[in-house]
């Protein structure tokens, strides 16, 4: 096991005392901006956490809680930080909430951001690339808990769904009504929730002998769902499932704008349970991840932790559930558009 990074060792790197090393990393306007600059990003790419016995020293913890997601414009990560916000709130703790907007390096300099913060401890929808980040920040002292994705491999504490219940049941609605070509709106596969939700169709596919040659392989943005829709009914499908509530959006306003009457000329299905899936004009059926429920089981079992109990022995993972509604209640058109 490689050593953990030391004071001396972060000043070595970038070149300057011990002492200068110390004032850049605690932010002192006594050193010049581009010296500060450069011993933290040597701090970064080294890994290095404060030590934990000079962390002891202090007389109490900071009552701060970090909560780092991809966006706060998705209505599901929204919901999820208001949500741990709150409980929070009612048991003593600030949270301090950072972006990553999907951005692998935006990542790693928010979990950085928030260990420099000494919050006590962190809650991060993860990727892959900051595996060795939250390990060392483990290891250092702060304990991490994982939401919404998984790190395989690691210890490193994590609460998600399942999709395969929700997609099972959505898939078996629509063969149901006599739907053949179901398009499917894929997440990022390296996500874990990307590639567990795929292979989740997939796998209800092969089962029942649906076709899974409708699959567009996008990203979780407005975007790709309206690329993705656009794509998949130019291929006539009748059926579309999203993966996602991003790409949900962007597949109903590609709908919308092009005088698709979903619930009739298209059975929809969305991802996540959010206020405006039953809002409209054909309430909008979805795959729910229960994010409320999500939320207050990770951030309990990072109290649970902070407060010294060992983490639990295997993920935490919540059963994905469908709610039927009416844009789910159509038979195929006598002919598809294309």
């Amino acid at each position: 096991m490689n050593t953990p990074a030391n004071l001396k060792d972060v000043a070595e790197a970038a070149g300057v005392s011990i002492s200068t090393a110390s004032r850049a990393l605690a932010g002192k306007t006594s050193i010049s901006e581009k010296t500060r600059s450069r011993v933290q990003q040597v701090a970064r790419e080294l890994n290095y956490q404060p030590n934990v016995q000079a962390r002891g020293l202090r007389s109490a913890r900071t009552n701060i809680i970090g909560l780092t997601i991809p966006s706060l414009t998705n209505p599901y990560f929204a919901t999820m930080a208001a949500t741990i916000q709150e409980r929070a709130a009612a048991n003593g703790h600030t949270t301090l909430i950072t972006t990553s907007n999907e951005d692998p390096e935006q990542l790693k300099q928010a979990i950085y951001s928030m260990s420099q913060m000494r919050v006590d401890g962190m809650i991060v929808v993860p990727s892959e690339n900051s595996k060795s980040l939250l390990m060392n920040i483990q290891r250092a002292g702060t304990p991490v808990v994982l939401i919404d994705r998984e790190l395989p491999g690691t210890p490193l504490p994590s609460y998600a769904s399942q999709a395969l219940p929700g997609i099972t049941a959505a898939v078996a609605e629509l063969t149901a009504r006599g739907h053949t070509r179901i398009g499917y709106l894929s997440g990022p596969v390296e996500t874990s929730t990307g590639a567990q939700r795929l292979a989740a169709f997939e796998q209800i596919c092969a089962h029942t002998g649906t076709s899974n040659d409708f699959i567009f392989r996008g990203g979780y943005d407005v975007k790709k769902g309206w690329d993705g829709a656009q794509a998949l009914l130019h291929r006539g499908i009748t059926a579309l499932i999203a993966g996602d509530s991003m790409m949900t959006f962007g597949a109903l306003d590609y709908c919308y704008q092009h005088g698709i009457n979903i619930g009739t000329d298209l059975a929809f299905v969305g991802f996540d349970d959010l206020v405006y899936m039953s809002l409209q004009p054909a309430p909008i059926s979805v795959i729910d991840q229960n994010v409320v429920a999500m939320s207050e089981h990770a951030y309990d079992g990072l109290v649970r932790l902070i407060g010294g109990a060992d983490p639990p022995d295997q993920a935490v993972v919540l059963d994905t559930t469908y709610i039927s509604r009416a844009s789910t209640r159509c038979t195929p058109p006598t002919t598809t558009r294309r």
